[in-house]
């Protein structure tokens, strides 16, 4: 099975720097639309035989506008949602909230990832999504899916495919609109073939308009 993932185009969200997760569903800005026809041209080529998204809207408008060509099923799938970072859903990333969060994430990279942000998600519960959505793509007989989904999300969904303690899922950086590919049959560790990469992104396109990526 060759796996792609997709983050989705750059969202309302992030162009003003706001910590969204699961619970503030905003759209792709204009940016972010191009970003998603640019990722649509760039796969138009591609075996791809399902679309798999999160419901979000940022990311199904971008699921909606790569799947065009190909004339594939989407398929909506619940546990793809963003990672919740409950209290601080909707705050605007500033000095205040990028300590806290760093601070977080320092737990995280030490191995603590069942340590939950506040009345929100822990790394290792929105691991136990990311396996249930990879076992249903398993079981779909699909060969050759799309993920479309989230930051955050995306970067604990591929440590889990790489077979890859959590405390190393933000080695892979997940920029707006960008493409990773993965060879997987189905048992243990993926093998990467592309991470993050945004070859088909102009340069005004690669880079995001909000404060700090790496945090999403």
């Amino acid at each position: 099975m060759r796996v792609g993932i997709v983050r989705h185009g750059e969202s309302e969200g992030n162009l003003a720097s706001t910590l969204q997760g699961c619970r503030l569903d905003t759209v792709l800005s204009s940016r972010g639309r191009r970003q998603a026809v640019a990722l649509a041209i760039r796969l138009a080529g591609e075996p791809i035989d399902v679309v798999v998204s999160s419901p979000m809207l940022r990311a199904r408008e971008t699921a909606t506008t790569v799947m065009a060509p190909h004339g594939v099923p989407l398929r909506i799938d619940t546990d793809l949602v963003e990672f919740d970072w409950g209290d601080w859903t909707g705050r605007s990333l500033d000095d205040d909230l990028e300590r806290q969060v760093g601070e977080i994430r320092a737990r995280w990279r030490a191995g603590d990832v069942a340590v939950p942000t506040p009345r929100g998600e822990s790394p290792v519960l929105a691991a136990e999504r990311a396996a249930r959505a990879l076992s249903r793509l398993r079981e779909s007989g699909a060969r050759s899916p799309l993920i479309v989904a989230h930051g955050r999300f995306n970067r604990i969904l591929m440590a889990v495919l790489l077979g890859r303690h959590l405390s190393r899922m933000d080695e892979i950086r997940q920029r707006n609109g960008s493409y990773s590919l993965f060879e997987w049959d189905g048992n243990g560790g993926a093998t990467p073939v592309l991470l993050d990469s945004v070859d088909h992104l102009e340069a005004e396109l690669t880079e995001g308009g909000g404060r700090s990526d790496s945090v999403r």
